[in-house]
């Protein structure tokens, strides 16, 4: 093992003390005093030399020098230099148009910055930048003679003639980044996602040259040293003593991110570590106390000082007494780096855009909200099958009946109370003495129901056994009717039509069928996304991985997949989507990557990421006298399949509303029309805007009579409503929803 962060090798503690002291004592004999011991024992440890720099989401990409000048590109923020050897930096932007930075590159008086909209270049010490005509993604840049060579996001281009003009010799792969470029008598060597590429012929053609190499890897970075050049990789540090031919492992044989040569020595940047041979590859030295458990992306030498650049910004040590540690002997075991996870703020703009920014913590806010559900009075069956299905809610006798009130499904969604929509139905058929019920099953007429009007009559029976069983409606007031398919079908013939007509159909007076009107207090989160970020820095070997996002023991989220390539980038949970689902108190969120390898018996697990929560109540708030609104949401109108029509049930509904809803000249009104994910996106995010129109001229609200009228349709664009995976989604995101926010007047 290259290092040990076991109790054999503590970090902490006096034995660490003292081992430090003593090479403190052998490289720095004149230390007399206490307090010159204490000075020297700091500067073995790595101490953050930040100043200047952002405090959030730092990550230092990549290093340069020249001179004395130290140059550091921060992903996202730019380039930033220091001229008194990192104590302070100081931004240089100035023509800089992108700010993701992927590598810096010196060439004579110049400096190169590869960044995702292309490269920028500066011949002032980074004063100013120019742009080159190369559009594409940058990552990495490397010189021949007169020739300039790009590493791009799947292709290598070539300029001879001062980057007027570009080939591009290579194009292959989308997903292999070409990460690293170096050359070495007339070769060049590319590092990519996929392995080495090489060129024997000044890039015209390129060839794949991955003997020796232990795994399928990744390339992050390449050096040459008297002719050798190194690779870093996820199962550490590979030489090539023949231009490329064959490959080697080195004893380095950690998770490598960096590579760097100085006066002839090699330094690796590996997670939380630095690891120095003075003897090209043949022993190594490590050096990482006071360093974070993270990527170490670039590495610098200016002077006596040593620098690393990490996810948490950058960090300083003195370089000679960095690496008093024990040698690492060739065949050390190889340690597998721990997976990162990282989170964003994402906030909806009303183009259904999103900006991201830094994570801080969720805060939740309770707001005063009159809501109504509509019932979507159909109950879907599973294939051939006459049972109710689980998903619905089914109590267990008339005792369970007795403590059921519908103005009680508090904190649900709309969806969510639908799946009570049998014992709202009882409890209201056992209210009104005199109201009669009609249940019509129906079926897919395909497979095992074509024509079998059997099934259908065994669905309705069904329905009419559970509301006489447990809300004892009797069965005189209860009509059964058994037909094929319903009377207005889905598409039949197809998967998702044929789910959609295997269903009972329930028809009443509008006392039995009105929707539920719920007094509530609403929840909104914010951010009401947050993009987690997850990441696996060994890729060879993975089975599987998990992501979870728990609080208190409740499991709010989890995303898992099969291999590292099921890994997206990102994962957006939306916070706010379900009251039901939402953080419980103040109690922190916390997240996790769980990473199962191949040759590992345990699995690797993240840093726990940790978002604080904070709560805002209704009543703190009318203590305070806080600016407070109420948030009334109608999820109520529901169309048939490819309609904007309003007729029937949602005709009343509508002009309830109209008739109980006063609007207010500070209310601010959204009516947002959907559709379920069938169909052509245009075509149904066109239909959709048709239902929100359709649904503001009926209401006869105009925006002179509020603050803000907001008339969109969202089509079936993310996140969906409701999932589509089951009938009773798809009819519920056939639908307009009608939010009205309303400031609270305190006397």
């Amino acid at each position: 093992m290259l290092f040990s962060r076991t109790p054999h090798f503590p970090r902490r503690g006096s034995f660490c003390l003292m081992f430090c002291a003593i090479l403190v004592l052998f490289f720095v004999p004149i230390c007399s005093s206490a307090q010159s011991l204490m000075q020297a024992l700091e500067r073995i440890n790595w101490a953050k030399s930040n100043k200047g720099i952002p405090d959030t989401n730092t990550i230092v990409r990549a290093f340069a020098t020249s001179g004395k000048t130290l140059y550091a590109a921060v992903f996202g923020a730019g380039v930033f230099r220091s001229t008194d050897n990192g104590v302070t930096w100081k931004a240089v932007n100035k023509g800089l148009k992108n700010f993701d930075i992927w590598s810096l590159t010196v060439k004579g008086t110049a400096l190169y910055a590869a960044t995702t909209k292309g490269l920028f270049y500066s011949t002032d010490n980074a004063q100013s930048w120019k742009k080159s005509n190369v559009a594409a993604q940058v990552n990495s840049v490397a010189f021949m003679e007169k020739a300039i060579i790009l590493g791009s996001l799947d292709s290598i281009m070539i300029s001879a003639d001062n980057q007027k003009t570009w080939t591009v010799p290579y194009r292959g792969n989308k997903n292999w980044f070409v990460k690293s470029l170096v050359t070495n008598n007339g070769t060049i060597i590319a590092g990519t996602s996929g392995g080495i590429l090489r060129s024997l012929d000044g890039g015209a053609s390129w060839q794949a040259a991955n003997t020796g190499f232990q795994h399928p890897l990744d390339v992050w970075a390449l050096v040459v040293n008297s002719g050798v050049i190194f690779a870093a990789t996820a199962d550490g540090v590979y030489q090539s003593t023949n231009n490329g031919d064959t490959w080697a492992a080195t004893a380095n044989r950690e998770n490598t991110r960096s590579l760097v040569v100085v006066g002839g020595a090699l330094y690796a940047g590996s997670i939380g570590a630095v690891l120095r041979s003075t003897d090209n590859g043949l022993s190594w030295r490590v050096s990482h106390e006071g360093l974070p458990n993270l990527n170490v992306w670039a590495i610098a030498v200016i002077g006596k000082s040593l620098f690393a650049g990490t996810t948490d910004g950058v960090y300083e040590v003195e370089e000679v007494l960095a690496f008093g540690g024990k040698k690492i002997a060739v065949g050390a075991e190889r340690t597998v780096a721990e997976p990162l996870l990282r989170a964003t703020a994402l906030t909806p703009t009303p183009n259904d855009d999103a900006h991201e920014e830094p994570l801080s913590k969720i805060t939740l806010e309770e707001f005063p909200s009159e809501k109504i559900h509509s019932l979507l009075n159909y109950i879907f069956f599973d294939e051939n099958s006459a049972y109710v299905p689980l998903r619905y809610k089914q109590l267990s006798g008339s005792k369970e009946a007795k403590d059921f009130l519908p103005e009680r499904l508090l904190s649900r969604e709309t969806l969510e109370v639908y799946y009570d929509v049998l014992n709202v139905i009882g409890y209201r058929m056992q209210q009104s003495s005199k109201a009669t019920l009609t249940i019509t099953g129906c079926n897919a007429q395909s497979g095992f129901e074509a024509q079998n009007s059997e099934i259908s009559f065994r669905r309705a029976q069904a329905v009419q056994q559970y509301l006489s069983a447990v809300w004892s409606v009797p069965a005189s007031r209860m009509l059964i009717e058994a037909r094929d398919l319903p009377e207005k079908p889905s598409k039949q013939g197809d998967a998702l039509g044929d789910q959609e007509n295997r269903r009972v159909e329930l028809y009443a007076t509008w006392d039995i069928l009105k929707p539920i009107v719920v007094t509530d207090t609403l929840r909104d989160a914010s951010p009401a996304v947050v993009r987690l970020r997850p990441q696996i820095l060994d890729t060879a070997g993975v089975l599987r991985w998990k992501l979870t996002v728990e609080q208190a023991g409740k499991t709010f989220r989890r995303w898992a997949g099969t291999g590292y390539a099921s890994l997206p980038h990102y994962v957006d949970w939306y916070v706010s989507k379900k009251q039901s689902a939402l953080p419980l108190d103040t109690a922190a969120i916390q997240c996790v990557l769980e990473v199962n390898y191949k040759y590992q018996s345990k699995p690797v697990t993240s840093r726990v990421l940790t978002i604080p929560v904070e709560r805002v109540t209704v009543k703190e708030k009318r203590l305070k006298k806080a600016n407070d609104f109420t948030k009334n949401r109608y999820n109520l109108i529901l169309f048939d399949i490819g309609s904007d029509k309003l007729s029937g049930v949602n005709e009343r509904i509508v002009s309830s509303i109209r008739n109980n809803t006063v609007f207010s000249s500070s209310s601010t009104v959204r009516v947002l029309g959907f559709t379920d994910a069938v169909g052509a996106d245009e075509t149904n995010l066109f239909l959709s805007q048709r239902r929100a129109e359709g649904a503001v001229q009926s209401l006869n609200v105009t925006p002179q009579l509020v603050r803000e009228l907001i008339v969109k349709g969202r089509g079936e664009a993310l996140p969906m409503l409701y999932e589509n995976d089951f009938p009773e989604g798809r009819f519920y995101c056939r639908a307009v929803i009608i939010e009205i926010d309303t400031p609270v007047k305190y006397e």
